[in-house]
Parts: structure tokens; sequence; C-alpha cells
């Protein structure tokens, strides 16, 4: 992936905002604070695994969501985060770094419903919970049809074989993080029923 100059100051801006963020709000922990540049490496990752309309799920920090709205303005990201204090920083970051292509959502996953967002819309999630857990808090949203599931997860992946039963998993990408000895791959969950 190429990044300009001006996604490159972006993306070191937002750094610079969740760290000082960080220090009163907890938006990421304390041992993640020095390896900021290994997750917009890792959410940017799986930027050409997406199509053109993203929702992060649970985006808390910002990851994955800001970095691939930063590198593909062409994406429309949505950024859903139910705490106050990090849907804030999540604004607030937004309009500094001056990200149109982006929206924050400050509600509980439960309660959004796909007919208030464009369709097809892929649903991404790096630390959420299990994958039964994101399926239950994104059922609203896996009702429309072209609507996917998307987890980040480590290989081999957990809790995959307990989703519910009107939903499978459709595909397992591999995700290339240079010289990273850990294995992480792209679950595509989808909805039978659509």
């Amino acid at each position: 992936m190429i990044i300009s100059k001006k996604q490159k100051q972006q993306l070191d801006r937002f750094e610079e905002l969740l760290l000082l963020w960080n220090k009163t709000h907890n938006l990421i922990s304390k041992s993640q604070t020095t390896s900021i540049k290994e997750h917009i490496e890792d959410s940017l990752s799986i930027a050409h695994l997406l199509g053109r309309n993203v929702m992060d799920l649970g985006s808390g920090g910002g990851f994955p969501g800001i970095p691939i709205a930063i590198t593909n303005p062409k994406k429309r990201i949505f950024l859903v985060e139910r705490k106050q204090s990090k849907a804030a920083f999540l604004l607030n970051t937004t309009t500094q770094l001056e990200l149109e292509n982006i929206l924050v959502v400050n509600q509980d996953s439960k309660e959004l419903s796909s007919d208030n967002f464009p369709s097809p819309l892929e649903i991404v999630t790096r630390a959420f919970g299990s994958p039964y857990k994101t399926i239950e808090a994104t059922k609203g949203l896996l009702g429309a049809p072209k609507n996917h599931l998307k987890l980040m997860k480590t290989h081999p992946p957990r809790g995959i074989e307990g989703i519910p039963e009107n939903y499978q998993v459709e595909k397992i990408e591999e995700i290339d993080l240079k010289g990273k000895d850990k294995r992480r791959i792209l679950v595509t969950i989808t909805n039978k029923k659509t």
C-alpha cells in the first residue's frame, strides 16, 4: 500500500492524539502504548480485503477504522462505540484529522439496524469478544443481504465452531503481516437466511 505524505502526517497525528487522550480516557492498555505503529499496520493489513462500506465495531481507540479511513478516502467508515468517552475521542480525532469519510456512532451495536446503513456493509472487529457474542451483538445488521461480519483473529481461531446455527463461516483469509510470527486471519461470517 502506498501512503501519501499527507496520510503519513495524519497517521502520526492519530498516534499523538491517541497517546494524549489515553492518559485520561483509558482507550488502550498501557502495554499497547508502545506498539501503536504495529496496531496501525495490523489495521491496514485488511484494508484491501474490505469493500466500500465498513463498520468498525467497538472501535475504542480507533482500530482498525481510523487508519483504514486515512489511507482509503473512498471507503465510508462507521465507527461504532457505545462508551461515551471513547466516542468523544473518536469524534474529536475525526474532526482534527478532517476525515470526511467517517461517521461516529455512539450506540450499543444491539440497537443498530441495517436500515440505517448502506448495503453491502462489512462489519469488522478486532477485539470485540467471541464469535458467538459478536454475532449476537450484530443481528440487526446481519439480517440484510450482502452484509458480512469480518473477524480479525489469530490462527487458529477460537470459538468459530460455536456460532449460532443460522450463520456460517463463508471464508478465512490469511493476513500478511511482514515479519510477524503471529499468524493473522480474517474470518467472514454470513447469515444463511439472507
